[in-house]
């Protein structure tokens, strides 16, 4: 069960250093790096408010949150920015586990393959993609957003990420800009139960 309040209770340090690596995120000259620290300080916040020690039961529990998933849905129907971001993020999708791509396909499949033949190839050997249950077209729902954006993260912490490689760079730094959007706009740092 996901209380908003454990962050605000952790100590002084804890808060302060979400915080920071939040409000440093945008300094980053790097997407990249952008990416990782809003990441890392919405990991923070997640972990504190979910109370659970894997990140699959905190994407869980926070995707399941009804509080975040009426604030998503209002700022998407409020905001005509935060709406735009987000469709324009998932125009981008689907986004392929890429673990899941090298053990089915084999490491040099981004090398040996077209981008129109590795599809193909992800399709024909049932490789993972996320969102789960999205298609091309649909308003991604809260929980499909989370999980795409915690993929792009698996991706791009594992290795499987280039800022040479223009889709990557955009996937990344649309994940980056949802999710800073998401946050501030909500405010849900700062929020309580």
């Amino acid at each position: 069960m996901v209380k908003f309040s454990n962050f605000q209770m952790l100590n002084s340090d804890a808060t302060n250093t979400t915080h920071d690596l939040f409000d440093s995120s945008v300094r980053q000259r790097s997407s990249f790096t952008a990416f990782a620290t809003t990441w890392m300080a919405f990991n923070g916040w997640m972990e504190a408010v979910t109370d659970e020690a894997t990140d699959a039961a905190m994407l869980s529990a926070l995707g399941e949150s009804r509080r975040i998933m009426k604030a998503y849905d209002e700022l998407l129907e409020s905001s005509s920015q935060f709406r735009h971001q987000v469709m324009t993020f998932a125009e981008m999708w689907p986004v392929a586990n890429v673990r899941d791509l090298r053990r089915k396909l084999g490491r040099d499949a981004f090398v040996r393959l077209s981008s129109g033949e590795l599809l193909q190839e992800c399709l024909a050997k049932e490789v993972k993609f996320q969102p789960v249950g999205w298609s091309d077209g649909d308003t991604p729902t809260w929980p499909q957003l989370l999980r795409t954006i915690y993929a792009i993260r698996c991706n791009m912490f594992h290795g499987s990420k280039s800022p040479y490689q223009t889709r990557d760079r955009d996937l990344v730094r649309h994940a980056e800009r949802v999710l800073r959007t998401f946050i501030e706009e909500t405010r849900c740092f700062d929020w309580h139960d």
